[in-house]
């Protein structure tokens, strides 16, 4: 057994040993194939260096002379590119200006051809014709989607052409729209940021030259200089036409005679030879016909030259030679070079000059006039477009807030310096760029790929905390209403709040993926992120703008009565623009009767969650908008007007959006508002109640469910002194918060009820007599009564978490709940009683078999029955419309009702859902 061991062992050593050999002889040779690989690629790669060589700078060449080509086609009227996007694109990317160093001279570089081409007069007028012709090919094809595809296919065979440098593709719209971006958009934005440069913005405008218009007279003109002008152009108009008509006497008279010879001298000789001296002279005559240039330029376009674009004295040097640096086609004419037409002229040279041209061109961007909303979501992308836009936009609106805070602070020598007139100014156009970036981020086309750009744009004009912090510490003495926001913080208040209110962000729609790219967004989502990041600077606006009660503040300085002034205070402004801000995250419009935001209702998740409650609370907005409307109302009592004016109207939507975050937060939001003493005070008052029935309702509901002990347990009593001062200047609410309720919700139904009789009385009353002025009032008075109800009905269906509220409200009284079963019981039986009227039993004349003289008769009936002076006719068309809204508010009263029966006898798992919103939208049968 031991020498079978020791066998086995020797074994062992002599395999590894061979193994070790053979696996060092593989590596060996696999280590030296590899050097001598990579032996041989070194010397490949050296051989054909000076080949790569070569090859590119051809490349480079015929690259150079494609791009040319290009925008020499471009210079055309009607112009077609066909080197395809591709060159559109590279020619974009040559006419971007570069950034110029100070110690370098311009045009000695690595390559002579390098950023030599620039803006000239006819290739913006090319570019903009493309595009427009583009659009219109956009917009029809969009209304006839059905044969687009066929349409492609056909007009790619029959448009194929034949360059100079060969067959290549068709250039679509998204090309012309990629130069159209780099010369309006691009182009300004680099010399903006060079704005102390002026040789950049030369060598990029060019011989660009923008339209004179001079002549044309603006709105500055006042009203006698406008009637001097339009009188002087009548006499002109007037004087013409007689001179005219005097020419033309003359030249009659002449040609008579004329005629008169010519007969006489074709009688002798028809055929007759002309006279040379006179042939000679009517060819000069010709050749000085300044017709013959229009009718050239209509025949040709390629062979008329335009005298206009050249100087006499370099007529020479254009048509004349050739320059050495300029090897050009001679199929082409020259006076359409473009590194001629590129060399920048004197006017451009100027800064006066400059800054009217980039002006120009800024002043034209559109996002329909331009055609960019063919540009993919990729190109859009890898252009930088969004990124462009809103730094323009940015540093354009900083100027503007700068000049206003601290006046013209561009040097002379600056493209942002003000001119004198202020016609000029290109800061003033921060707005075309926002605009445009909108439109881009609204597009549900392409998905809504700029809407993170546009929002994050919004949130920094927002987050501007140096110019929101200017105004938060006004000196002392100053009145609070001074304190207006910086530009920058008004246009992204704004923005922010149209934007929420816009069709595209709150259609059905909008809460899914707009496609499927990876650019695509879900407009509910970013919405939503953008508002939650931007809390605290809505916290620090509110705060900013919101009146103050303060020892050093002074007294308003509006008069009563002035609207417009009123309307123009800061916190007005501001409370109108968050207003919709937070219904998008509530998707509530409580300002208009209770209706969802979202078309379709939305679902669970578009209303306010507990972490967008918690964010709320933690910003201090919620806090601020209470602080807002508290010192509103004491701003409001200094007035002893009892119309209703701005003030009135926001506050009251202002007190209503802060319920609808109560109701959906109750334990955060809700509790923290019904324990603030100045603002439960004013909306659990018996005032408030009498003069605003729904919203005395809703408030005592929830201060109810939230603060009062469900049991019968004893509430608490303030006693006063008798020489108290606050016992005669407010009385005491003896009865608790759950009574109050229920005598609210029993004086709603009470006069729900009363309403609806006198509003059959009226009815019939219409059928015997016109109503009189009282009568109209009386039942206007009637429908917005029954409108209390409707917008009841509708809080409870569309909010269910305020439906949860009243019912455990009505708990805390034990007579609650069947008084109002009673009062819901009594307001039915008037329903059932009320009179359906038709129309049929108003008698109105109709027409029988048609004869020959029926056609008079029914024009003379119909003129009787419209003139006002026809009483009957006047009669009859006002019962119509009486029985038309008759029908219409007993249908919405008869729906509220069903919503509030079924809330009382819902709990949870039957009627009502108190858990999310209702799966059909009962408020849109309240209407």
């Amino acid at each position: 057994m031991d020498q079978d061991k020791s066998n086995d062992e020797v074994t062992n050593e002599m395999d590894e040993k061979r193994f070790l050999r053979m696996f060092s002889k593989e590596l060996a040779e696999a280590l030296r194939a590899k050097d001598e690989e990579e032996a041989e690629e070194r010397e490949r790669l050296r051989t054909k260096s000076g080949n790569t060589r070569s090859s590119g700078r051809d490349d480079e060449t015929k690259q150079w002379e494609r791009i040319r080509s290009t925008y020499v086609e471009l210079c055309h009227d009607e112009p077609v590119v066909s080197g395809g996007d591709g060159d559109c694109r590279h020619l974009a990317k040559t006419l971007i200006p570069k950034q110029h160093s100070s110690n370098k001279t311009p045009g000695k570089g690595k390559d002579k051809n390098a950023n030599k081409l620039a803006l000239c007069s006819r290739l913006v007028d090319g570019v903009v014709q493309a595009t427009s012709r583009a659009g219109a090919k956009a917009t029809t094809s969009s209304s006839t989607s059905s044969n687009t595809t066929q349409n492609n296919q056909k007009n790619a065979a029959d448009t194929e052409q034949e360059s100079m440098f060969g067959p290549s593709n068709i250039t679509t719209s998204e090309g012309y729209a990629e130069i159209a971006f780099a010369m309006f958009v691009e182009g300004p934005y680099r010399c903006i940021q060079q704005a102390d440069n002026l040789q950049t913005t030369s060598s990029f405008l060019g011989t660009f030259q923008p339209p004179d218009t001079s002549h044309v007279q603006h709105e500055k003109l006042d009203a006698e200089e406008k009637s001097r002008l339009v009188d002087e152009a009548t006499a002109k108009i007037v004087s013409g036409i007689e001179k005219m008509s005097m020419e033309g006497k003359d030249t009659e008279t002449k040609k008579n005679a004329a005629n008169g010879q010519d007969d006489a001298s074709s009688s002798s000789s028809e055929f007759s030879l002309p006279n040379t001296a006179q042939d000679a002279q009517q060819r000069i005559d010709d050749d000085n016909d300044p017709m013959k240039e229009v009718f050239a330029e209509e025949s040709d376009a390629d062979d008329y030259e335009y005298g206009s674009y050249t100087s006499p004295s370099d007529g020479q040097t254009i048509f004349g030679q050739k320059t050495s640096s300029d090897e050009y086609d001679d199929m082409h004419d020259l006076s359409f070079n473009p590194l001629q037409l590129s060399e920048p002229n004197a006017t451009n040279c100027t800064w006066e000059g400059a800054r009217k041209s980039i002006h120009y061109l800024l002043s034209s961007i559109s996002y329909g006039k331009l055609a960019l909303g063919s540009l993919s979501s990729r190109a859009w992308s890898e252009g930088g477009m969004s990124e462009t836009l809103a730094d323009l936009c940015f540093m354009l609106l900083l100027e503007t807030t700068n000049n206003k805070d601290q006046g013209d602070t561009a040097k002379p020598n600056s493209l942002l310096h003000h001119g004198q007139d202020g016609s000029e100014d290109i800061d003033a156009l921060w707005d075309r760029p926002l605009f445009l970036l909108r439109d881009r981020a609204l597009d549900k086309n392409h998905g809504h790929d700029a809407l993170p750009s546009y929002l994050q744009l919004l949130t920094a004009f927002l987050s501007h905390s140096e110019d929101v912090m200017s105004v938060l510490t006004p000196p002392l003495g100053t009145s609070t209403s001074e304190n207006i926001l910086p530009p920058a913080t008004s246009v992204g208040l704004s923005s922010f709040a149209t934007f929420c209110s816009s069709k595209e962000m709150i259609s059905a729609s909008s809460g899914r993926m707009c496609g499927t790219s990876m650019w695509s967004v879900c407009p509910r989502e970013e919405m939503k992120k953008a508002i939650l990041s931007s809390l605290d600077s809505l916290a620090r606006i509110v705060e900013c703008v919101r009146p103050r009660e303060s020892i050093f503040a002074k007294k308003p300085a509006n008069p009563v009565g002035n609207e417009s002034t009123s309307a123009n205070n800061p916190w007005i402004r501001t409370a109108v623009c968050i207003i919709p801000i937070i219904e998008y995250l509530t998707n509530l419009q409580a300002r208009f009767d209770f209706q969802p935001l979202f078309e379709g209702g939305g679902n669970r998740s578009a209303t306010l969650s507990e972490s967008d409650a918690k964010a709320i609370s933690d910003s201090g907005l919620f806090r601020e908008m209470l602080s807002m409307y508290i010192n509103a109302r004491n701003v409001n009592e200094t007035s002893a007007s009892t119309k209703p004016n701005a003030e009135d109207v926001v506050r009251m939507q202002l007190l209503r959006t802060i319920f609808t975050l109560s109701a959906q937060s109750p334990e955060v939001l809700g509790r923290y508002a019904v324990r603030v003493p100045a603002f439960a005070k004013e909306v659990h008052s018996s005032s408030f109640m009498e003069n605003n029935l729904v919203d005395g309702i809703l408030w005592t509901s929830i201060g109810s469910s939230l603060l009062e002990n469900k049991s019968d347990a004893p509430k608490p009593r303030l006693k006063l002194r008798a020489n108290s001062k606050l016992a005669t200047k407010a009385p005491i609410e003896a009865k608790s918060l759950a009574e109050r309720h229920i005598s609210g919700f029993g004086t709603m139904c009470e006069t729900s009820k009363t309403a609806l009789e006198d509003l059959k009385q009226f009815v019939k009353i219409a059928e015997g007599q016109v109503l009189s002025d009282e009568e109209k009032r009386k039942y206007d008075a009637c429908k917005d009564a029954l409108g209390n109800i409707k917008r009841y009905a509708n809080c409870l269906s569309n909010c269910p978490s305020a439906t949860k509220m009243w019912l455990e409200s009505l708990k805390n009284k034990e007579e609650a709940t069947p008084k109002a079963k009673a009062n819901i019981a009594e307001l039915k039986s008037t329903l059932a009683s009320m009179t359906s009227f038709s129309d049929e039993e108003i008698k109105i004349s109709h027409q029988g078999h048609k004869k020959d003289d029926d056609d008079l008769d029914a024009e003379g009936s119909e003129d009787d029955l419209a003139s006002p002076e026809d009483e009957v006719g006047e009669k009859i068309q006002t019962l119509k419309q009486i029985r038309k809204d008759y029908g219409t508010i007993v249908a919405s009263v008869r729906s509220s009702v069903k919503v509030i029966s079924l809330a009382l006898e819902s709990r949870r798992g039957s009627g009502l859902s108190l858990d999310g919103p209702m799966s059909c939208d009962v408020s849109s049968k309240t209407d």
